[in-house]
Order: structure tokens, then sequence, then C-alpha cells
């Protein structure tokens, strides 16, 4: 067996990953190729569509809070692009008839493993933008990546399906925010996601979003982070440059008590590095520098 067990390790990872499907998790993290797509271990075979909740059987989801085995089909209650070029759509499902996800989504930061059964394709994490606790639905920004369940998901309508494996991740831990005198919240493209969810739950104090897109047509939910002002965060739109650019430029001003200054950062693993060396430089503890494991952009 440690014979074979050699033999295979040595293979080429295409002809590894058929010999051997299930591998330890840390093997896979989400390919910066793809949007979202998550390990082999969620599969793509398609479960028959009803007009009504479903449960059906599917291979094991990776830190699963639900049962491992659980999938829901829901419908699409609202739908469109959430940016003037329309490469970014806003997808609201009605949870209505799968109390389960609702009671299972307990914290920002958790995503949910989606999928388009019609499109043939893998299932994809998406992470979650709506509150925990805000009602019977999850409110999705999805980026539409040529090629992927992405793309298809946004093609849908009012009414089609949407097939929901388990919620996942620990998400991120909201006291420590709580108890910040600074928030820094940084975010690219889809990344939005799980800040929309952090400040819809409240949690806007002394905070400041930096908010990276190419231009201003790229910049998802214009009247929202509008509104966003108004409740104690100061947005700030980063065109076209690096968030990290931007900070680091702001720094000085902006960190006046690094014991008590959080960050929440989501993004390019580049973004994420040069923004936690600015801050460690500055004496912001590492533990307050909060990151969701295995969160790629697609550009």
């Amino acid at each position: 067996m440690a014979f074979a067990a050699a033999v295979v390790s040595a293979l080429p990872m295409p002809l590894r990953m058929r010999l051997n499907p299930f591998p330890a998790v840390s093997a896979f993290p989400r390919s910066s190729s793809r949007l979202h797509y998550p390990s082999s271990v969620v599969s793509s075979r398609r479960c028959a569509w009803t007009p009504s909740f479903v449960i059906a059987r599917r291979r094991p989801a990776i830190y699963a809070v639900l049962s491992r085995d659980d999938t829901a089909s829901v419908p699409i209650s609202a739908i469109g692009p959430a940016n003037d070029d329309k490469s970014i759509f806003k997808v609201t499902l009605d949870l209505s008839d799968a109390p389960e996800y609702v009671a299972s989504y307990t914290t920002p930061g958790q995503s949910v493993v989606t999928s388009v059964p019609s499109s043939g394709l893998r299932a994809a994490y998406m992470e979650i933008a709506s509150a925990p606790h805000s009602g019977p639905r999850f409110d999705l920004l999805v980026r539409s990546v040529p090629g992927s369940t992405a793309e298809q998901l946004c093609k849908l309508a009012v009414g089609d399906l949407v097939e929901l494996g388990a919620i996942t991740g620990e998400g991120i831990p909201v006291q420590v925010i709580k108890d910040a005198e600074t928030v820094l919240y940084f975010a690219v493209a889809d990344g939005l996601s799980p800040i929309r969810a952090l400040i819809k739950s409240g949690l806007t104090n002394n905070s400041i979003l930096y908010y990276g897109a190419r231009n201003q047509e790229s910049v998802p939910l214009q009247e929202e982070l509008n509104e966003w002002q108004k409740t104690g965060v100061n947005v700030i739109k980063v065109l076209p440059e690096p968030v990290q650019y931007s900070f680091m430029r702001d720094q000085d001003k902006v960190i006046k008590n690094p014991d008590s200054t959080v960050a929440v950062l989501v993004g390019p693993i580049e973004m994420q590095q040069e923004v936690k060396r600015a801050l460690t430089n500055h004496g912001v503890p590492r533990e307050n520098i909060l990151t969701i494991a295995q969160w790629y952009p697609n550009y």
C-alpha cells in the first residue's frame, strides 16, 4: 500500500486526481483561474428539479454546517446587474421552503455551495451578501466569469431554480469587530459580499471601506454605498489602482490606536500581503487582521 501511494503521488496532477479523487482538503485551494470553484468533492451530477423544496443525496461538502448530504432547490426571487458594466449581478434566493438554510447561516463570511443543474457544470462556492437572520432569503453578488457556474447563474431569471449544497466556513469573528475602535474593510469585485453582510449586520462604527474596481462603471451597488456613508462607513473607491496603494498613502492617519484597529481583507493575495505588512508595521496585532481562507477573485 505504501508503494502504491508513493506511485500515485508521483504522477502528474490530472492523472493523480483521477486515481485519487478524494485527497486531503488542503490540496484543493480555490483556483484563481475560475471564480469560486470548489474542489472535486462537490458533485456536479444533476438532481431532478421540482417546484417545491427538494432534499437529495450527494457527495460530502467541506466544513458543512448542515448535514453533508443535504441539498435544496430554491427559486430566484430577484436578479439583475449590480453595476453599470454588468460584470456583477445581484441574485436573491427565496428560502421560504428551506428554513434549515436560513438557520444554518449564522455568521457573515460564510459561503453556500451553489449550482445550476441545467448547466452541467460543477457547483461553486458563493459568499452570502445578506446579513444572517435577515429573513428567508440569501443575497449573492455574483461575478459573471465566462464558462463558469457564476456566468450560468447570472443568465437565470426570476422563478428559475438554483440548487444549494451546504453552508460552509466559520465566517468572520464578529465580536472582534464589535470591540474595535476602528474597522478597516478591504474588498475587490464580488469580495464585497461578506463586507456587505457585515455592514448589513450593523457593524458600521468608525469604519472605512476601501473598495477596488477597474472604473466607476464596474463598482456594484453604488446607491447602497452612498447609503452606507450615512451610517458611519467612510467608503473610498479606489479606481483603477490596487486597493493597497490607496491605503498605504492613508495609513498614518487612519491607524490611530493599533491595538484597537481591526481589518477585514477580501481580495487577491498580493493585496492581502501588502496590507497585512503595512498593518503589522504600524503595530496592529496579527489576530486583528481577518481574512476569508481561499478566497480569490478572477480578473
